[in-house]
């Protein structure tokens, strides 16, 4: 009996081992018209929150297990999400097409500066309207929400809407902190699509939920995908306190 025991347990405890086994996809991402290898491409496990980049040869291998969500992105291409299935975990390497984006620009308006032709007075007003309209540290560290907004459109609303019912997402996001490949890739990243991916949002979404935090275009557009990160989770923090002030002021 007491044998039979040990066997039991030593079973029980391979298939536990078995289970918590972690598991490696791999693949290679191709043009699809020219066929050439795309190096560099963002490859993240939103569901793992693992993240790494494509080789010069287009290939990559990342932890992965059934069911996880893949998300590749490179700028100037449609960013691609994929399930793992059984057949990808059982197949040594998989060929993903990535498929370049065509932009269309319909007009171009190029604002000038309206200058004196002075030196000394053209170059202060050139410094002043940048300070003003891309100052880089305005508030970014600490999200501001302005209440002249009226009772019919709150900045606080907006963000809180558009981040409720993702509390697991953001929570989540959590892991990044202990993951400093993660960090190391998305501190070199200034597309948003690994933000977008994570969160599942769009770049419209960071961009408005920001502007209503109070941080400037410069930080917006410029800074990384980590800064980015950074300040949407800060972002979303005070607007569920703000949040639930407005609602026991108005009870």
């Amino acid at each position: 009996m007491r044998n039979f025991t040990v066997l039991l347990f030593i079973i029980l405890s391979s298939f536990t081992a078995l289970a918590q086994k972690s598991n490696t996809v791999k693949g290679t991402i191709l043009n699809d018209k020219s066929f050439l290898p795309v190096d560099d491409v963002n490859v993240i496990n939103t569901t793992k929150v693992k993240g790494t980049i494509s080789k010069r040869d287009g290939s990559f291998s990342i932890e992965a297990n059934l069911n996880d969500s893949i998300h590749l992105s490179y700028p100037g291409y449609i960013p691609i999400k994929l399930k793992v299935t059984n057949d990808w975990l059982n197949n040594e390497n998989l060929k993903i097409y990535f498929t370049e984006q065509t932009i269309v620009l319909d007009e171009i308006v190029i604002k000038k500066f309206e200058l004196t032709g002075y030196l000394e007075v053209d170059t202060k007003l050139i410094e002043l309207n940048d300070k003003m309209q891309f100052d880089f540290y305005r508030r970014n560290q600490t999200p501001y929400y302005g209440t002249a907004m009226g009772t019919f459109f709150s900045p606080v609303d907006v963000v809180y809407n558009l981040f409720k019912g993702k509390d697991k997402k953001l929570k989540k996001l959590e892991a990044i902190k202990e993951d400093q490949n993660m960090i190391a890739l998305m501190q070199t990243r200034y597309d948003r699509e690994i933000v977008c991916g994570l969160l599942e949002i769009t770049r419209e979404d960071i961009v408005k939920s920001l502007q209503n935090c109070n941080y400037s275009d410069r930080f917006i557009y410029t800074a990384t995908d980590f800064q980015i990160y950074q300040a949407l989770n800060d972002c979303y923090d005070n607007s569920k306190v703000l949040a639930t002030k407005k609602r026991n002021t108005s009870n």
